[in-house]
Formats: structure tokens, C-alpha cells, sequence
């Protein structure tokens, strides 16, 4: 209808109305151009607030699973200390040290055993993947989420290599300890070795053995400052989610 108006002003050479109709077209369509942002600023916004929530609750499972990790491989190098501190101890003070099999056998086991680091964020990796990590608004917020991926490339490479290391290392220390296979729910695997008996005698005579602890000790301590430093990240992760929650972008 508008076409055809113009039209007619055109044939009539009636240029105001020409002009009028030219300003009602350009009016509308930068009204509905206008329309279409803000509806697809609304539903990004929306988009984002759904991602932010759901980061939110992907690395608050994540601290979880690496404050258990954290436990674990200060574990691990107690149960170094204890063995190193044995095998080095003077002949005089070792008659005054007693140490249960059991205190042993968690020692032992802790040295042992590693843990697999978890994998990045669900929600992280199909930001990344649709490119919308570009639309988090929070430069820090994207800064650490980058730096944590890089880190835990690092992490899951030295990973590798300990757990190379522990099998290769394992042997070491075995040849000094006497122990059975258990079934345990508990365990990451469903079995465990209960310690039946050692010989302490045999590792302090060992030359080997004192080293093989101490290069598993070193794994577990680098181990520790990984989790460490992801948990240090995770944390301000987590302080800007929960800062720009209800927010922008």
C-alpha cells in the first residue's frame, strides 16, 4: 500500500509527500532493525546468565573432586616421610620407633596410587566449540577460565608421565613388602592390597629403594602444587560467576 502511494505522489510530482513516505520507510525499517538487536542482545543475555550458571556448578564439582585430591597427595608425601624418615633413621633410633602395619600399608598405598585429573567443564568446552566465550563480558572471568585450560593441559602431560614413572618405580618398592589382594568398594578400583608384612631391614640395605621413594615423593609433592594452583584458580573462577550472577554478559 505504501508502494503504491509512493508511486502516485511520484506520478503526481507531489515531493512532499515523496519525501514523507521516504522517511516513513526508512523509520521502520530502523525500527525493526532495531527490534531484531535488542531481541538478539535479550536472547544472549539470556544465553550467557544459562552458561554462567552452568560453569557455576560444573567447577564447584570440580573444587570438590580436587580438595579430595589434595588430601590424597598430602598423603602420599606423608607416607614418604615416613618411610624415608625409617630407612634413614640411625641404627640406636629405630629401637624407639614403632610403626604399625596399617600406618605402613597407607603409606605404602598412598606412594603407590595417582589420580586423573578432571577434565574441563562440560559447559566450558561447548562455550568454546560455539564461540561463545567471546560474549562473557568479564575479561578477568574469561582470562582465568584460559589460563585454568592451559594449566590443565600442563597437568594431565605430567600426569602422564607419573603415572609412567609409578610403574616403573613400583617394583622398587614392592620387592620389600609382603601383601594380599581385597576386594574394596571403596576404591577407585574395587581392590586394594592389604600389607601382610615388610622388611625394613631389606630396604634401609636397599640403595635403589630410597631412591624410588624419593623420586615418587617429588611426583606427589609436583602433584600437589598442581592441585593446589588449579584450586587457587577454580576459586576466583568461581568468585566471578558468582559476582556477575544476575548480570550481562
Amino acid at each position: 500500500m505504501l508502494r503504491r502511494r509512493m508511486i502516485q505522489h511520484l506520478r503526481e510530482h507531489n515531493w512532499t509527500a515523496v519525501g514523507i513516505d521516504f522517511v516513513i520507510v526508512v523509520l521502520g525499517v530502523f525500527v525493526g532493525i532495531q527490534v531484531a538487536n535488542w531481541n538478539e542482545d535479550r536472547q544472549q543475555s539470556a544465553r550467557q546468565a544459562n552458561y554462567r550458571e552452568r560453569l557455576r556448578v560444573d567447577f564447584v564439582g570440580i573444587r570438590e573432586r580436587m580438595r579430595t585430591h589434595r588430601e590424597f597427595y598430602r598423603e602420599a608425601l606423608a607416607g614418604g616421610d615416613l618411610i624415608l624418615s625409617l630407612v634413614r633413621a640411625e641404627p640406636a633410633a629405630l629401637k624407639t620407633i614403632e610403626v604399625d602395619t596399617g600406618r605402613m600399608e597407607r603409606a605404602l598405598n598412598a606412594l603407590l596410587s595417582s589420580r586423573i585429573p578432571p577434565p574441563l567443564p562440560a559447559t566450558y568446552v561447548e562455550m568454546r566449540s560455539e564461540g561463545q566465550l567471546s560474549h562473557i563480558a568479564d575479561s578477568e572471568l574469561r582470562d582465568r577460565m584460559a589460563e585454568y585450560d592451559r594449566l590443565l593441559g600442563v597437568v594431565q602431560k605430567v600426569g602422564d608421565n607419573t603415572d609412567h614413572n609409578l610403574v616403573t618405580q613400583s617394583p622398587i618398592l614392592l620387592r620389600h613388602f609382603t601383601s594380599r589382594t581385597l576386594e574394596d568398594p571403596k576404591a577407585l578400583s574395587g581392590i586394594r592390597e592389604e600389607l601382610v608384612a615388610y622388611d625394613l631391614d631389606g630396604m634401609r640395605r636397599d640403595g635403589e629403594f630410597a631412591i624410588a621413594v624419593k623420586l615418587l615423593h617429588r611426583y606427589a609433592y609436583n602433584s600437589l602444587q598442581q592441585r593446589e594452583r588449579q584450586l587457587e584458580l577454580i576459586e576466583a573462577i568461581l568468585t566471578r560467576l558468582e559476582s556477575t550472577a544476575g548480570g550481562k554478559g
